[in-house]
């Protein structure tokens, strides 16, 4: 007799739902993207959707040298051909394509969904090289001396060194999934001939290189994310339903990569 008001008071009260995966952005449509608290609390308590194969764009940023930043003819940078290349191969992207390149920082998040809407893209993956070059007198500069010796000998060091990295972008809800760095690292020795084409040269070589390896583990990365958000939607939602879909890894990047060796040339 106790029991029944209780129950009956339990069946009353509506079963609380599990909140619904964000459907579109919840930033402020300027290039601030400014997030109110509410927003904000809406973005941590969604669910995480991640609906693959899709369509995915690789948007070179570039650090822009002036005030104008660099314009739709500025050279790509030398590693994306190889990156593509790489994320091809890969069933979770039913397409890889390239877009323009944009300055760092300069157009705020929102320009990238519009970019994005113009390829019809779901995410966009962010491709930035930061590198610094040095050179230095080697071994071989004793032969300077002679003044014959700067044209042939291999006396100057020269060293490329900083971090090519991929940020994973969704479209949709202009949220950032994750983001990936590779350190890398190529030396050579070289003569006084054409001296900064050499190293730029040098620079273009190494992040081709090793911007396979990047995509490698973007390809991990992304499986890693997937894992998480199924464990995390499980308990959120309590429903069975993790909201993701993802092909799966592919033989060749079943296990992380190890660490690239460095690139090292001897030029006469």
């Amino acid at each position: 007799m106790a029991s029944a008001p209780m129950s009956a008071t339990q069946a009353a009260e509506p079963l609380q739902q599990p909140p619904p995966p964000l459907e579109r952005s919840v930033f402020a449509r300027d290039p601030g993207g400014a997030l109110t608290e509410d927003a904000l609390q809406k973005i941590l308590a969604a669910p995480i959707e991640l609906d693959l194969p899709a369509r995915v764009g690789v948007l070179p940023v570039l650090t822009a040298r002036d005030w104008r930043g660099p314009g739709p003819d500025h050279a790509v940078p030398a590693g994306v051909a190889s990156f593509v290349a790489k994320l091809r191969k890969d069933p979770a992207f039913s397409l890889v394509t390239q877009t323009m390149v944009i300055p760092s920082g300069a157009l705020g998040m929102e320009a990238l969904r519009e970019i994005a809407a113009r390829y019809r893209l779901r995410y966009v993956l962010l491709y930035r090289e930061v590198l610094a070059k040095h050179r230095r007198l080697g071994a071989w500069a004793w032969g300077y001396v002679t003044g014959v010796g700067a044209l042939f000998l291999p006396g100057q060091r020269q060293e490329v060194y900083g971090y090519i990295e991929a940020s994973m972008f969704d479209v949709k809800t202009g949220l950032l999934m994750f983001t990936t760095r590779r350190a890398i690292y190529a030396t050579q020795n070289t003569n006084q001939w054409n001296k900064q084409e050499k190293l730029d040269k040098l620079a273009a070589n190494a992040t081709s290189k090793f911007a396979p390896e990047l995509a490698v583990d973007v390809e991990v990365d992304l499986r890693r994310f997937a894992k998480a958000a199924i464990a995390e939607n499980t308990m959120k939602r309590g429903d069975g339903d993790p909201l993701v879909a993802i092909p799966p890894m592919p033989p060749e990047i079943a296990t992380d990569p190890g660490p690239p060796p460095p690139i090292e040339k001897k030029m006469n």
